[in-house]
């Protein structure tokens, strides 16, 4: 269906270059317009510094050429898709419109950035032919990062061009598409603006301080770290008025009690007027004086050193891991914290419930809303499912409280959850026709929890899984009980994995994909392990773990039938060598891999020096190491070399030329499936094993060590930083049997790398760095 190969973005401000830049990471060209040339390399400049960086590698800035309207408009020609992102005023967006029509081909499709203005009145001036190729796309800021595309039809608007931008922003940009209605805001605008000022106006009357809120609205209930006052101070508090205004003036065809909740806060103005817009001023909400950050007093708009709250609700939710779990804890509780969050989303909840089908069809397209673009763990009706519904009810109807009317029939119905999973099939409850209904399916995506059951999972433990997701193939699932969010490799995950493979070797399946739908792949080996090793003073424990998970990933790589692994985010030291050894890694583009572990004072021991040196063999197109591979790969087990994205991966060597790339990481699972059903199909090998690798020997180290003495010299090491990465080179170099007239298997690099690993291990310092990061979380230079 897509047949987008060139775009175009007009207006080259921060959302414009940004979008510009996302289509680059895709592999989409595209022309970035604005009033005159300067301005639009002026924006691509920007995109190189900008924090974090819009860009998955410095090279796709060059798939964007700066064009200007007055010496470029003939170029539009060659464009199948043009993306209109200009000042937030119709009348600017009509002018643009006008100047560009008479260069646009036949068939192209225009669309239109907004965040808000009608379609209907964006295509006032648009001839009928342009308006059945027009729609809004309403990217969030910052497209890389923020997965929601809100994609807006008019009555004019052809299917097919409508389904072709769909396809585009799910396949090729990797966006989470939701099908919104031409109605103010949108949905994640009209929910998000009315929230603002319930939550302001609760805070001032429940008496609660600007660190209060933020520390009971941010990750503690599912929602992003920065919270709510700091997150206006980051967007800029300019910015928020001009949107409540807008929001407020747009909401005209509802009740005026609506429009209300729409109405800016007093304070908001008088800070914007007062010059105090947030992080971009200095000063808003907060204020960062050299190290220190103080809180502003609502009441005085005096700054003072923020206070560390003390809610009860705070001190029995956060032990709770699980979220669903935590919020059913404390959205009842009898403190001034849980009340709080209770008076700001019981209103917030019944609304949302109201809105159906006014703003979407189903509660399905709010809720994806609310997690792609608000970067929230649960989407609304999820929340209220995770609170329980029957609960909540009960206390809105004793407190007097709204509750739309398709609520209370779902419960009349017998049903208590708008989700529920039924027949291993994802059901939602549709407040249009009153009924339970199954939730479409997109092949594209294999949704894990549809395979936690009593037929589908083979074995459940702490941290890990392993399902029957079908075909022959199984899938081990991370799933850490004790750091949710990073997924350290543990004894869990190694066990379960060691099963998993078991079961591979009894030819009964066919492949394993290795894959979760987490926060993040892996952060690492669970450090915690070593500390206890350590204070044991057992290291020959720690040894056997090391040698467990070499084996381990040995096993891996040269398993008779394929082994996927799909990383997403953070995929560091041990998550790095877990997925790196397998047949084929089907990767997110948003990857941030790396070897991490001088940051604990310790070398990559897990086989992370052998897994560089065979994907920079296959990126090189080489069939050994020679010098100039050795120090790539030296350069590569740094700290400081973590991946900005897959692209960077790929570059750096924390991915092979031949794993695979997705923008959409829903689409990871699925994927590897498909692959390991086709490798089968090909007959699939697994990789010969390399006993015939030539090392550079002394050579390498008399390099490595001019190199970190000089970097030492220059304050940028410790001693202790200069012990671990010769460490790194004498693993890298070959030892004792390096040198290009000698050969060594993989075995004898994975032995001599665990030998110095163990040798770290032993040291006081990185004893003491272990501890330290532990305690602290934070790394220790010793």
């Amino acid at each position: 269906m897509n047949n987008i190969k060139k775009c175009a973005v007009l207006g080259s401000g921060v959302m414009g270059s940004q979008i510009a830049g996302h289509l680059a990471n895709a592999g989409i060209p595209s022309l970035l317009f604005d009033i005159n040339i300067d301005l639009s390399k002026k924006a691509l400049e920007n995109l190189k510094n900008l924090k974090p960086a819009p860009l998955f590698s410095s090279e796709t800035i060059k798939l964007i050429s700066p064009c200007s309207y007055d010496k470029d408009l003939n170029q539009l020609k060659d464009c199948d898709l043009v993306i209109e992102a200009v000042a937030e005023k119709i009348e600017i967006k009509h002018d643009v419109y006008k100047n560009i029509l008479p260069h646009l081909s036949d068939n192209v499709i225009l669309t239109s950035n907004t965040s808000g203005i009608p379609l209907e009145n964006l295509i006032e001036v648009l001839p009928s032919e342009i308006k059945k190729r027009f729609l809004i796309t309403h990217f969030f800021n910052p497209p890389r990062y923020l997965r929601l595309l809100e994609l807006v039809k008019g009555k004019n608007t052809c299917d097919d061009i409508y389904n072709t931008i769909a396809d585009f922003g799910e396949n090729i940009l990797g966006k989470g598409v939701v099908h919104a209605k031409d109605t103010p805001g949108f949905i994640g605008n009209r929910l998000m603006n009315a929230a603002a000022p319930l939550v302001y106006n609760k805070a001032v009357e429940m008496g609660l301080t600007v660190e209060e809120v933020d520390a009971l609205t941010g990750t503690f209930v599912g929602s992003a770290k920065s919270a709510y006052f700091r997150t206006q101070d980051i967007v800029g508090l300019d910015t928020v008025l001009n949107v409540l205004n807008n929001m407020h003036e747009r909401v005209t065809t509802e009740t005026e009690l609506e429009r209300e909740k729409f109405i800016a806060p007093k304070i908001i103005e008088e800070l914007v007027k007062q010059g105090r817009l947030g992080q971009k001023s200095g000063e808003g909400w907060y204020k960062k004086i050299d190290k220190n950050i103080l809180s502003l007093d609502i009441k005085t708009l005096e700054y003072s050193p923020m206070k560390k709250p003390s809610f009860d609700v705070l001190r029995v939710g956060k032990p709770i891991k699980d979220l669903r779990k935590r919020l059913a804890v404390i959205s009842y509780l009898d403190d001034k914290g849980s009340k709080f969050l209770w008076e700001i989303n019981a209103p917030m909840l019944s609304y949302t419930a109201g809105l159906i089908p006014e703003i979407a069809d189903n509660i399905i397209e709010i809720d994806n809303t609310m997690k792609w673009g608000f970067t929230r763990e649960l989407g609304i009706f999820e929340y209220w499912d995770a609170i329980g519904v029957s609960k909540s009810v009960q206390r809105m109807q004793s407190e007097n409280k709204k509750v739309p009317e398709w609520v209370l029939a779902m419960l009349e119905s017998g049903r208590d959850s708008f989700y529920k999973i039924v027949d291993s099939q994802l059901t939602y409850w549709c407040p249009v026709e009153n009924k339970s209904k199954v939730a479409p399916k997109n092949t594209k995506n294999i949704n894990l929890n549809l395979y936690r059951s009593s037929t589908s999972t083979l074995l459940r433990d702490w941290s890990a899984s392993i399902h029957d997701i079908g075909d022959g193939v199984l899938n081990v699932e991370f799933h850490s009980i004790f750091v949710p969010a990073f997924n350290p490799i543990d004894r869990s995950i190694v066990d379960v994995m060691k099963y998993a493979v078991k079961l591979l070797d009894s030819d009964k399946y066919k492949g394993i994909v290795v894959g979760h739908q987490g926060k993040n792949w892996s952060a690492g080996a669970n450090v915690n392990d070593f500390k206890v090793a350590i204070d044991s003073n057992n290291l020959k424990l720690m040894e056997s773990s090391v040698k467990e998970m070499q084996d381990l990933t040995q096993r891996i790589r040269h398993s008779k039938y394929p082994i996927i692994t799909c990383p997403f985010n953070f995929a560091l030291g041990g998550g790095f060598e877990f997925y790196a050894c397998s047949a084929q890694s089907v990767a997110s583009g948003e990857l941030y891999a790396g070897l991490v572990e001088a940051i604990q004072g310790l070398i990559p021991g897990a086989g992370g020096h052998l897994r560089v040196l065979l994907n920079l063999l296959e990126n090189n197109n080489a069939s050994n190491v020679n010098m100039s591979i050795a120090r790539q790969a030296m350069e590569v087990i740094n700290p400081l070399a973590v991946s900005r994205s897959a692209l960077d991966a790929k570059e750096k060597g924390f991915l092979r030329k031949s794993d695979m790339i997705l923008m959409n990481s829903d689409h990871l699972i699925a994927k590897a499936k498909s692959l390991i059903l086709e490798m089968n199909d090909n007959g699939y090998l697994p990789p010969k094993y390399r006993d015939d690798l030539t090392l550079p020997g002394m050579t390498l180290r008399t390099f490595a060590s001019v190199g970190l003495k000089t970097m030492k010299a220059q304050g940028k090491l410790s001693d202790h930083d200069l012990l671990v990465g010769t460490k790194s080179a004498y693993v890298l170099s070959g030892g004792e049997k390096g040198g290009l007239m000698s050969k060594v298997d993989e075995q004898y690099i994975l032995d001599i790398e665990r030998e110095s690993f163990m040798s770290l291990a032993g040291e006081k310092k990185t004893q003491d760095r272990i501890a330290y990061f532990l305690k602290t979380g934070k790394p220790l230079r010793n």
